[in-house]
């Protein structure tokens, strides 16, 4: 089939960059033609719903608050995109998303959709709750991408390593980042990307190589938690946008603290360091979770 992506989030960051590079693997694999995509906050392209067999709409970032979404009326127009594509006939998929605080009227596209899935329970819960229909679940497809060893490694010895933090996820009064006092002596690694202004994505697997090298990764980035967990080792974590590592670890059955403040982070951090027996049962789990095999 000829595939059209809406939301390509690839330059956002290196984990996002790794979830639509699994995406076209698995697409490529099945002998699809990927004829066109619209990088975010871009999209849908009516143009492309016309000519494509089937669109798949990336729902990461993006199906979320959708009333007071920082790009607004973003996540109804790739909802209505998906519509159009079914009005037309084609095949619609919405895949790797989190849905939380959308607004009800969604379940008749929802339904009519030829695949449908989310990344974690709370997600699914919530679309279960409010728009009447059950997706099924799947892990981030950045942790189906095969991490590739010969992209290198930085050698942290065993240290923590911090990561990047949202100010928009923080208390006015409560900020911090990279280089506050707590993390002194801490090496960095980023994800690079739009998400940190910079001019380029950072490599996945060259992250997840250097992290197998460290002791634990401090990060306010979901996808941190991710490669964090195909390098297997802790983490700890300072709150994110939406509830998807509330849903991850829920659905996992693991009860990992996530952060709210300045104070309660140095607290995860001490107690990422002695609690390495839930680490492994969550990545042990993940490790075993079905892997989505595309369309």
């Amino acid at each position: 089939m000829k595939v059209y992506i809406a939301n390509d989030t690839s330059r956002y960051h290196a984990g996002s960059w790794a979830a639509m590079a699994s995406l076209r693997q698995k697409l490529i694999a099945k002998g699809h033609d990927i004829i066109c995509s619209t990088l975010r906050p871009h999209g849908p392209d009516l143009k492309a719903i016309h000519e494509c067999d089937a669109i798949i709409v990336n729902g990461e970032g993006a199906l979320n608050n959708e009333r007071t979404s920082w790009h607004k009326g973003r996540a109804s127009s790739l909802l209505e995109g998906l519509k159009l594509a079914k009005q037309l006939g084609k095949k619609a998929y919405l895949i790797n998303c989190v849905w939380q605080k959308m607004n009800p009227g969604w379940r008749d596209v929802l339904k009519s959709l030829d695949g449908l899935w989310v990344r974690e329970i709370c997600s699914q819960k919530e679309m279960e709750k409010t728009q009447g229909v059950n997706p099924q679940m799947y892990l981030d497809l950045s942790y189906t991408y095969k991490v590739d060893d010969s992209k290198g490694s930085v050698q942290f010895s065993g240290k923590d390593v911090v990561g990047t933090f949202y100010p928009r996820n923080m208390h006015r009064f409560d900020a911090f980042d990279h280089t506050h006092p707590m993390f002194t002596g801490m090496p960095r690694l980023n994800l690079g990307g739009e998400a940190e202004r910079l001019d380029s994505v950072a490599d996945w697997s060259h992250i997840v190589s250097s992290l197998r090298n460290a002791n634990i990764y401090i990060t306010g980035q979901h996808h941190g938690v991710y490669a964090a967990a195909k390098a297997r080792i802790p983490f700890a974590i300072f709150k994110v946008n939406t509830h998807k590592l509330e849903g991850l670890f829920k659905w996992a059955g693991v009860n990992i603290p996530i952060a709210k403040s300045r104070k309660q982070l140095e607290k995860a951090i001490k107690w990422a360091k002695t609690h390495n027996d839930v680490y492994e049962q969550l990545f042990d789990w993940m490790e075993q979770q079905p892997v989505w095999s595309g369309i």
